[in-house]
This record gives C-alpha cells, sequence and structure tokens, in this order.
C-alpha cells in the first residue's frame, strides 16, 4: 500500500470539497454572504437593548436557570431556548451589547452558509441560486427583528431550525437514511424551543417533501397520502410532539399573569392582514419598504409608497405567471408561500394583536421568518430540484437573456434593499438606550452598598409604559448592581436621603409627584387629632412604585407610625439638615393616618407627600 506524499489532500479538505470552495457560485455566495452581514453590522452600530431586552434580563436576575423560569409565557411566546440563551449571555456580561449583538451576527452568517448549502442541495451549483440567496440575506423584512435582541433571539434561530430541518429531510427523502429524517424532526423541535411559530415547520416539511421531493408526477394529494402512509411512524412523531407542545402552550399560558390583548375584533384584524399581506410583505419582498415611519426605541414602521406597492405586486403577477406558463408544479410552490403566510405569520398575529392593534401589520418582525420560505418557493416556482425530468412545459428563452434578466433583477434588488435598510437605520435611536444604561452603570458601581434608591420608570426612550411594573429600575436596572445594592433596589426602606435613577440615568434626589399637604398660613405644624395627623381623602395605589415622605421638627428622636390600609410602618424622626424622611408605601387604600407614638415627644409634622417617586425637579416617565 502506497503511502499519501506530503502536501496531498490527506493534510486538509478533501479534493472535493476544496475544489468546490473554488467554484465561482460559492465564492459570489460568499461575497453576498460577506456584504450583508456589513450592512447588519452597521445595524447593530445603532441599535442597543431596549423594551423586552430589559425585561428579560430582569428577569434572569430574579430567578435561577430553572423550568419555571424557561418556559413563561411573554407576549404569547411560549420560547424556552431563548430565555435560556438570555439568562446565560446576561450572568456573563448583563447589558453587554457587543456579545449579544455577536451571537446575534454569528447566528445570521452560519444562516446564510447554511442557506446556501440548502440551496445547492436542491437545486445545484448553478449561478441562479444567488439571486435567491441574495433574497434572504439582503431582504430588509428581515431586518427589524435582527438588530432587536429580544426579537433575534426569536427570528434568527426559527429561520435557521427551518434551513437545517430541511436539509436534512431532502437527504431522508432521497433515500441516504432514517438518520436524516430524524434529525430533521430534531431541528423541528429546536425551532419551537426558540418561537412558538417553530411548528409550523413540520407543515412545510410534509409540503416541501410532498410537492417537491417524492413522486412528483402524481397528484399532490395522493403524494401527502402515500407519504404519510409510507412513513407513519416518522410523521406521527410529528403529530406527537405538535400535540404535547400545543398541550403544554395551553397550559402554560392558562396559569400565565398575561392579561392579554382580548379577542380579535373583526375590523382590527382585516385592516392588520390586508396591511401585512397587502403591503408590508409585497413590498419588502422586491426589496422595500423604502420609506419608514416614526422613529422609537425598535425603529420605524414599514411605510412603502403607494407606487411601490404597485410595482410590487405587478413584479409578484409576472413571476407567478411566467413561472405558471413555463414551470410544471409552479402552483404549489406559491401555494405553500401564500399557506405559510397565512396559517404562521398571519393568524398567529391576528390572534395576538387584532384586538386594538392593527398598526401591527406594518412591523416587518411578525413575517421576517417568511423570507426563508420566499427565498425556497421562488427557487421551486423557477428552477428544477436536482434530478427533476421534464420540469418545464416548454423550452426556456436563451440562455443570455435569461442571465441579463436575472442580472438586472437581481441588482435592482439589492439597490432597492440597501437603500431600504439604510432607511430603517436611521430611525433607531439605540444610543438613547445606550447612554442611560451606561450612565446608570457607572452611578451603581460608585454608590454605596448601603445607598437607598427608590423605583421609578425608565425612560420611555428604552422602555413602553406598557410594560407595568417590569419597566421599573428595580427590575430593569438591577443586572448593573452588586448583589447587595440590587436587594435594596427592590426593597428600599425608609430613609432621611433617599435616591432615584433620572431620565439620563445619574442618580438624584428624590421628589414625589402626587398628593402634597402642607401647614397652612399662620400655623407651624399639622393639626393633631387624638394623637394622630388624619388625612382621609388620601387614597394610597400600593405597588412597588408608591413611595411616601414627611417634613418635621424634632427636639429630640421620636417615632411616628405611618397607616394606610393594612399597612402599619414605625418611621424614626431625628434632626437632620433637611428634616425630611421618605418611605415605601405598599398598602392599599383611602385614609391616611400617622400616629404620633409618644404623645409627649415635641414632633412637629410640617408636610406629608403621597405618589410616584422622581427626580426632583422631573415629572413621572
Amino acid at each position: 500500500m502506497r503511502g499519501v506524499p506530503l502536501g496531498s489532500a490527506a493534510r486538509g479538505a478533501p479534493p472535493g470539497r476544496t475544489a468546490a470552495l473554488r467554484d465561482p457560485v460559492v465564492l459570489a455566495a460568499g461575497l453576498l454572504i460577506g456584504v450583508s452581514l456589513a450592512l447588519r453590522v452597521l445595524v447593530l452600530g445603532d441599535s442597543y437593548f431596549v423594551e423586552d431586552d430589559l425585561v428579560f434580563v430582569g428577569n434572569a436576575y430574579e430567578s435561577g436557570l430553572t423550568l419555571d423560569f424557561v418556559t413563561r409565557i411573554h407576549s404569547g411566546h411560549l420560547m424556552p431556548g431563548s430565555l435560556a440563551l438570555t439568562w446565560v449571555l446576561s450572568r456573563v456580561a448583563p447589558y453587554d451589547w457587543t456579545l449579544a449583538a455577536g451571537v446575534t451576527l454569528l447566528a445570521q452568517a452560519l444562516l446564510g452558509v447554511l442557506a446556501l448549502r440548502l440551496l445547492r442541495l436542491l437545486f445545484g451549483t448553478r449561478p441562479m441560486i444567488l439571486p435567491l440567496l441574495a433574497v434572504l440575506l439582503f431582504c430588509p423584512l428581515t431586518i427589524p427583528s435582527f438588530g432587536w435582541w429580544a426579537a433575534a433571539i426569536n427570528a434568527v434561530p426559527l429561520q435557521l431550525a427551518l434551513v437545517l430541518a430541511l436539509t436534512a429531510q431532502v437527504r431522508f427523502a432521497r433515500g441516504e437514511g432514517v438518520r436524516y429524517g430524524l434529525r430533521a424532526l430534531g431541528w423541528f423541535v429546536a425551532g419551537m424551543a426558540f418561537s412558538t411559530k417553530g411548528i409550523f415547520v413540520g407543515f412545510v416539511l410534509l409540503g416541501v417533501t410532498t410537492a417537491f421531493l417524492r413522486d412528483r408526477e402524481t397528484g399532490w394529494a395522493r403524494s401527502v397520502i402515500a407519504e404519510l402512509r409510507g412513513h407513519r411512524r416518522l410523521w406521527g412523531a410529528y403529530a406527537a410532539v405538535m400535540a404535547a407542545y400545543t398541550g403544554l402552550y395551553l397550559v402554560l399560558r392558562s396559569l400565565s399573569a398575561e392579561a392579554g390583548g382580548g379577542p380579535p375584533v373583526p375590523g382590527v384584524a382585516l385592516e392588520l392582514v390586508g396591511t401585512m399581506l397587502g403591503r408590508t410583505f409585497p413590498a419588502g419582498a422586491v426589496g422595500g419598504p423604502l420609506t419608514w415611519t416614526g422613529s422609537g426605541a425598535t425603529g420605524g414602521l414599514a411605510a412603502p409608497p403607494d407606487a411601490l406597492v404597485a410595482v410590487a405586486w405587478l413584479v409578484t403577477a409576472a413571476l407567478v405567471g411566467i413561472s405558471l406558463a413555463y414551470r410544471r408544479r409552479a402552483l404549489r410552490a406559491w401555494v405553500l408561500l401564500g399557506a405559510y403566510l397565512l396559517a404562521a405569520d398571519a393568524v398567529p398575529t391576528v390572534v395576538a394583536r387584532g384586538g386594538a392593534m392593527a398598526v401591527s401589520g406594518a412591523e416587518p418582525r411578525y413575517v421576517a421568518d417568511a423570507v426563508v420560505m420566499l427565498m425556497l418557493c421562488l427557487g421551486f416556482a423557477l428552477l428544477p430540484v436536482e434530478g427533476e425530468r421534464d420540469a418545464y412545459r416548454r423550452p426556456l428563452p436563451a440562455g443570455r437573456s435569461r442571465a441579463v434578466a436575472a442580472v438586472l433583477a437581481a441588482g435592482a434588488y439589492l439597490a432597492v434593499s440597501t437603500v431600504s435598510i439604510e432607511g430603517y437605520r436611521a430611525t433607531l435611536t439605540g444610543d438613547l438606550a445606550r447612554a442611560y444604561l451606561t450612565t446608570a452603570e457607572a452611578e451603581l458601581a460608585a454608590a454605596p452598598d448601603d445607598a437607598v434608591i427608590y423605583p421609578t420608570p425608565v425612560p420611555r426612550t428604552v422602555m413602553v409604559p406598557w410594560l407595568g411594573d417590569e419597566r421599573l429600575s428595580s427590575r430593569a436596572l438591577a443586572p448593573l448592581a452588586r448583589p447587595a445594592l440590587r436587594f435594596r433596589m427592590a426593597n428600599p426602606e425608609p430613609t432621611h436621603d433617599a435616591k432615584v435613577f433620572d431620565r439620563h440615568g445619574r442618580l438624584a434626589d428624590m421628589g414625589l409627584f402626587g398628593f402634597f399637604q402642607a401647614v397652612r398660613p399662620g400655623e407651624r405644624c399639622l393639626p393633631v387629632t387624638d394623637g394622630a395627623v388624619v388625612f382621609p381623602d388620601v387614597t394610597a395605589p400600593g405597588g412597588p412604585a408608591t413611595a411616601g415622605s414627611l417634613s418635621y421638627s424634632a427636639v429630640r428622636p421620636a417615632s411616628v407610625t405611618f397607616e394606610v390600609g393594612e399597612e402599619r410602618l414605625a418611621l424614626s424622626l431625628r434632626a437632620t439638615p433637611g428634616d425630611l424622611i421618605h418611605f415605601p408605601v405598599r398598602g392599599v387604600g383611602e385614609g391616611v393616618r400617622i400616629v404620633i407614638d409618644d404623645p409627649a415627644a415635641q414632633v412637629c409634622l410640617t408636610g406629608m407627600a403621597l405618589g410616584t417617586p422622581v427626580a426632583e425637579g422631573e415629572e413621572p416617565a
């Protein structure tokens, strides 16, 4: 037996793989992937942790990596994989955008490489797969969910799972072994771990298999029946996993504290679907929307011009018409894409947002996953699958004319997409959240361990008001604090030196926004009746974002008891430069009493306030 000389293929990649890497199509695909990643790096540079990101990280610091934590329902989503990933990264480095963005970018790069592998597996290494790959890499519909961490940890893993499951399923359908069928099942489960939309991956696998991978000559319905009969155990496993996942989701949803958005309203639901499928997706599919409306923490909403929408529908009609005229079974591809858009994107969005938020139809993140299907279905509608015979009804136009048309279409698509992506970047306000969190981190690092910091909502530029208590600094900023200070932020105590975060993230003296009663003109102290100062008309809402304060004068240390509802809070008064004490108010009720514990004590209460903690000089965020 002869030895292998040094320098031969035995020392490196196999000769076939090395040759494939030098293929012009593969090299061009690598260039497309690199350019797309460069554009996305710019998007990540203008993005930062906002809204649900802070909710996830804050929750991660209140819980261990437990089953209860990862199975929480958030905004209707069951995503244990996403929550587990956030927990791990947050414990490594909380609010480290470089780390989070790096993970997102790495996943996106992997998606590009794996999508190229899938296209080569389906259609061969031919130049026409490059426009298909470009659709996935540059489609602006995927950009908003990519730059927002809370959306990216759903969207990108789902796209990866879909591509990996299809790759394994293609090899299984071509007879390369049952192990590939099981791998596809595994990636299907992985997709559901990161997004509830993952349940639709199973239907995509069945649809693609029966439409293009098995017996293509029989009718589609017959192919479905034959596939289910021929591999009943495998598809039975899919059905069992879907049933178990659905049951678990419904149980967890019923136990969730989320109020939900209410049942869909027909008018709102129709407007939402009309916007999503009539404007947002068609315009995005041709590189739009070009223009965006609004500017906020998570970027603008798609606002395509009417002219672009009209062009998008004309292009769609032309593609459908041409593909049906030339390509056998092209209709199956369009049916697959339409069914996915309706079942996986429109219906779930209507269920979650169709009660009062028709504007959700303009949010591209709800159709970002469909871009993978757009890439695939365009391929199925225009190109023959490897090994497919009689793929066309009639001879195609000359190769040169097809190549020119493809180059022109791809160039136009890339140009419009780049303009759209840059337009979206201009709507991002990540610099505001970055400045706020960076400042807050520095303030917490400099604060002493005995600092008393009362909870206040973070600014609207970082978290929207409807996030409720999860928007409070005691939760959202806790991961930036030392453990001892983190506990005190969640459990503030009465103090003569209360601090809160102002709108810039700095620690400032605390004021209160709400009820205030001072002594009347000509009086020195608030009137005492039966040993107490009484405010019968004051209502205390309770909760973590309510506090009170007393101004007073005391000759010697004394104590009073603050009473509201079921709460009784003892307060120690002593002479201080400001003669002012702040305290948390957890009780709920109407009518406040401040009892002078020692009637002989020379205590004079000069004012009482109760309301929302704010930085002095500011109003509630």
